[in-house]
C-alpha cells in the first residue's frame, strides 16, 4: 500500500496562544467536529479515540508536544486494524500527524494539520482534518 502525504491549513483571526490553549491538550480532541470528551483516553503518551459510530477504536502515540512552539506530533504504536471501515486486509502500519499553530501577525494566525498515511485512510482523512480546521476557525472568529 502507498504511503501519502497532505496538510490541512487555515487562517484564524486570533493570536496563536489563544488557539493553543484551545487545540494544545493532546488529550483533548473535543474541538473535532463528532468527537466527544468521553471517547478520549490517555494513558501515558497513548491515546485511544473511540468511534461509537463506526464501533472503532484509533490508538495514537504522542511523539512530541511543545507548548512553546504549538506543536505536537504523534503515530502510531503499533499496526491498527482499519478492517471496520475499510474492508478486509486494511491495516495502517504509518499514520503520522503533525499539528502546529504559527503567529502571521498581530491576532492572526496559521493552524496546520500534516498527516502522512496509508492510500486506504488518506481521502477519509484529509476530509476530515481540514473539516475541523474550518469549525475551528468558525468557532474562534464567530
Amino acid at each position: 500500500m502507498a504511503i501519502m502525504k497532505t496538510r490541512a491549513e487555515t487562517t484564524i483571526s486570533r493570536p496563536a496562544s489563544e488557539i493553543w490553549a484551545r487545540i494544545g491538550n493532546f488529550a483533548d480532541i473535543s474541538w473535532i467536529p463528532g468527537t466527544e470528551p468521553h471517547n478520549c483516553r490517555m494513558d501515558g503518551n497513548i491515546r485511544t479515540v473511540t468511534k461509537d459510530a463506526w464501533d472503532f477504536n484509533l490508538v495514537q502515540r504522542l511523539i512530541e508536544h511543545d507548548d512553546t512552539r504549538h506543536t505536537y506530533s504523534y503515530d502510531l504504536p503499533h499496526d491498527v486494524s482499519f478492517e471496520a471501515l475499510a474492508g478486509p486486509g486494511k491495516i495502517a502500519k504509518v499514520l503520522n500527524g503533525t499539528l502546529k499553530v504559527t503567529e502571521t501577525g498581530p491576532s492572526q494566525s496559521t493552524v496546520t494539520w500534516d498527516l502522512e498515511t496509508e492510500d486506504f485512510i488518506f481521502k477519509g482523512a484529509s476530509v476530515e482534518y481540514q473539516h475541523a480546521l474550518d469549525t475551528l476557525k468558525a468557532d474562534m472568529e464567530g
